[in-house]
């Protein structure tokens, strides 16, 4: 049986028994998407990818003083570390009382985003071959546990977006967020705030009729039930596309 029977049969299930809602056409896909590996793809092949993108990625991260970062300074009276363009975030203290927590009162640093505007969290979806794939990419980030994580399709701050870095703009942003597409769901998200300040980002994910855009090979269409299968390998995929899922 294929993806789009079995889809069929499920919602043939849920209108006999009077269970089917019609603006939940994504959900019911979403249920049947996880069940088995409808492409019959090698898991191996997908795996081998992402160790191949790990091995070959040269990016070195080092511990650096505070007062020695490029681009970063501490403020005139003291209050924040913060990068010289006032964009992307500031490291700021905070203190906390009346807490009742395992200590009631405690100082601490935290992460702050500038203006709190947070940034955006987008995962790209589309039918291949009639079953439902997702624009993935094998991403660096310095602090990462395993260095590259399977990420969403777009990552960003709108400081990274609106090239405050004076670095590469966002493609995905550019070309699938622009037009013909469906958005299937579109909330803001809460992050940790025992490391940031009062941050969320948006996350959104939609299904797209445009083609295949020309990309790196860090980027890859994954199902579902692929993606699942990396999440089962432990430290492999990032939270920002756990978190994500987690909305369908």
């Amino acid at each position: 049986m294929d993806f789009q029977k079995a889809l069929i049969l499920y919602e043939k299930f849920l209108k006999d028994n009077k269970l089917y809602i019609k603006n939940k056409k994504f959900f019911y896909e979403f249920v049947i998407e996880k069940t088995q590996n409808w492409t019959n793809s090698k898991f191996q092949e997908k795996l081998y990818w992402y160790l191949e993108i790990k091995r070959e990625n040269k990016a070195l991260s080092s511990f650096k003083n505070l007062d020695k970062l490029e681009g970063w300074i501490l403020e005139k009276n003291n209050k924040k570390i913060m990068h010289k363009s006032g964009k992307f975030f500031s490291i700021i203290g905070i203190s906390t009382k009346n807490a009742e927590r395992e200590v009631n009162s405690w100082d601490q640093p935290i992460v702050k985003q500038t203006n709190l505007n947070g940034g955006i969290i987008g995962l790209v979806r589309k039918y291949i071959n009639g079953v439902p794939h997702y624009l993935i990419e094998a991403k660096f980030e310095p602090g990462n546990y395993n260095k590259i994580q399977i990420s969403p399709s777009v990552q960003a701050t709108y400081s990274n977006i609106d090239k405050i870095h004076k670095g590469k703009g966002n493609k995905i942003l550019s070309f699938y967020f622009k037009n013909n597409y469906s958005t299937i769901s579109k909330k803001f998200v809460t992050e940790d705030g025992g490391r940031f300040y009062k941050k969320r980002n948006l996350h959104w994910i939609i299904n797209t009729k445009k083609k295949e855009l020309k990309l790196s090979k860090n980027f890859k269409w994954l199902t579902l039930w692929e993606i699942t299968e990396f999440i089962k390998k432990g430290s492999i995929v990032s939270p920002h596309l756990r978190s994500i899922l987690s909305l369908i």
